[in-house]
């Protein structure tokens, strides 16, 4: 799921019209929420008592950032937020009346980016959700750079193996087996990774027993 543009550059800086789920059981906490967000201007997308149905309506609301009140986080709570950091990141600030050390390092794995206790303040919301988007951001560049350098190293791992069996097989020099990969790949449209992928299964396919 993509995610919209918000108009971020540091921490001083604000996030334009931000869409928000808001979730909190407690209705008096959530209503001291509400009134801190509406003053700020930021769009409360819809409000949950519960985390039971989080994924669908982050998947009908697309949020931009999502606000959560609540006494301490349970397991279901949590687990809920494990799989939407999996499926559909985004920037959670969690306000807890209570906290254990537990707490806050499960919270954090689960995706977590700020993990307020026992500090409501209206005037300082506004503040909390800037420097939690921007080390969100922060931390998918992070996310991101580290996926690239992974993908580039198994499309590496998989060329070496790919030019290695075409050595092998067609008693090809190191170079020749480059280009003859690279031909391939252009002959069929694709990109050199993906030719020495179909290579290497082809190759495991026929020698499997």
């Amino acid at each position: 799921m993509s995610k919209k543009k918000l108009t971020v550059s540091g921490l001083s800086n604000t996030l334009t019209h931000a869409g928000i789920i808001l979730i909190d059981q407690q209705n008096e906490r959530r209503a001291i929420l509400r009134r801190a967000l509406n003053d700020f201007n930021y769009r409360i997308l819809t409000e949950l008592t519960d985390c039971h149905s989080l994924l669908n309506e982050v998947e009908h609301f697309n949020p931009d950032i999502l606000v959560i009140g609540t006494d301490i986080p349970d397991q279901q709570t949590l687990k809920q937020l494990v799989r939407l950091h999996t499926m559909s990141p985004c920037p959670i600030i969690m306000f807890a009346e209570k906290h254990t050390p537990e707490a806050i390092e499960s919270s954090v794995k689960a995706g977590v980016t700020a993990y307020i206790v026992d500090d409501i303040q209206p005037q300082r919301l506004k503040s909390i959700i800037d420097v939690a988007y921007a080390r969100f951001q922060e931390y998918q560049a992070l996310r991101n750079e580290l996926d690239h350098t992974k993908t580039q190293l198994e499309n590496r791992k998989l060329l070496e193996k790919a030019k290695g069996l075409l050595m092998q097989q067609k008693g090809l020099s190191e170079e020749d087996a480059f280009k003859a990969l690279r031909k391939m790949a252009m002959d069929k449209g694709q990109t050199l990774a993906a030719m020495s992928k179909s290579v290497v299964d082809v190759w495991e396919l026929l020698a499997a027993p």
